[in-house]
């Protein structure tokens, strides 16, 4: 079950991703997710995965920051 704040950061993080062209997309990927989509051999758009990927990488990172009590 989602929790309404989760989805709102979802959200958000779909929004930012979305307004970026390819090479935004691209420099905003870390080292490790760079990789694995430089690996990337399957039937669709690499620019279309690495939006998914980037999506991922942003909603962790947003989920590790530590709320007001910490």
């Amino acid at each position: 079950m989602s929790h309404f704040s989760n989805d709102i950061i979802a959200d958000n993080i779909i929004s930012d991703v979305a307004d970026m062209d390819k090479v935004q997309v691209m420099n905003s990927l870390s080292p490790a997710n760079l990789k694995k989509v430089a690996a990337f051999v399957g039937g669709g758009c690499i620019v279309d995965f690495a939006r998914d990927v980037l999506m991922d990488q942003m909603f962790d990172d947003a989920i590790d920051v530590p709320g007001p009590h910490g």
